[in-house]
């Protein structure tokens, strides 16, 4: 859970490493954009209060409610196998 986290939140290195196609991919082995790359990638060149931009912040929200889930199901397995008694923190 915290690999797939982290991979939501590295920006630079998978959109070098995935090629940076803004374009949805055919096969496995197209480049592809993901979604935080896309903000990295255009937010300088979006105009302002325009369509691009509000895109941009849909994408930051999207974002935000998979990384509250992840943490969520996180804390839930956390306490689910929590020991109790003296050898737990």
């Amino acid at each position: 859970m915290l690999g797939m986290a982290r991979v939501i939140g590295e920006t630079m290195v998978v959109l070098m490493v995935a090629g940076g196609a803004a374009a949805i991919p055919a096969s496995i082995f197209d480049s592809v954009r993901p979604m935080p790359a896309s903000i990295a990638a255009e937010m300088g060149e979006a105009p302002f209060r325009g369509l691009h931009i509000r895109r941009f912040f849909a994408i930051g929200i999207v974002l935000f409610f998979l990384t509250l889930f992840f943490n969520l199901v996180a804390d839930y397995v956390s306490h689910k196998f929590r020991q109790i008694g003296s050898g737990t923190l």
